[in-house]
């Protein structure tokens, strides 16, 4: 792999695993804010009771939260762990299935893209004898 092929793949590495940590930046501020906001707001109660499929999707939703925060340093097991736990999500609700959350398994599938991306230049590099890294 000659220098600027490789410097072209880091840097495609690069763009893909900053892009996702922006939008996983902005989801999880976005879904903090609403958290934070109900758990000191004085407008708490349910409209109705919770079912189960409430408490799986609630429970899954603060597991795709916490696999896009474990993302940041472990890219493959937080973008599993966002992807598993959206799609019990989906399971217990289709509605996440729409626009804006379709946006939280994009942003999974950025940080396993840039894992893979990574690992593959590492061992062409490996291949080739040169350590950029």
């Amino acid at each position: 792999m000659d220098e600027s092929s490789t410097s072209a793949v880091l840097t495609g590495t690069k763009l893909t695993r900053w892009a996702a940590r922006i939008l996983s930046t902005l989801i999880l501020v976005f879904w903090g804010f609403f958290i934070v906001a109900h758990l000191f707001g004085d407008e708490g109660d349910a409209s109705r009771p919770l079912s189960a499929s409430d408490y799986a999707g609630l429970i899954a939703m603060g597991a795709w939260l916490v696999g896009l925060a474990v993302a940041w340093k472990w890219e493959f097991r937080g973008g599993l762990t966002t992807l598993f736990a959206f799609g019990i999500a989906a399971a217990a609700n289709s509605n996440v299935l729409s626009f804006p959350f379709v946006i939280v398994p994009i942003t999974a599938g950025l940080f396993l893209a840039s894992w893979w991306m990574r690992r593959e230049t590492r061992d062409r590099i490996a291949e080739g004898g040169t350590n950029v890294f």
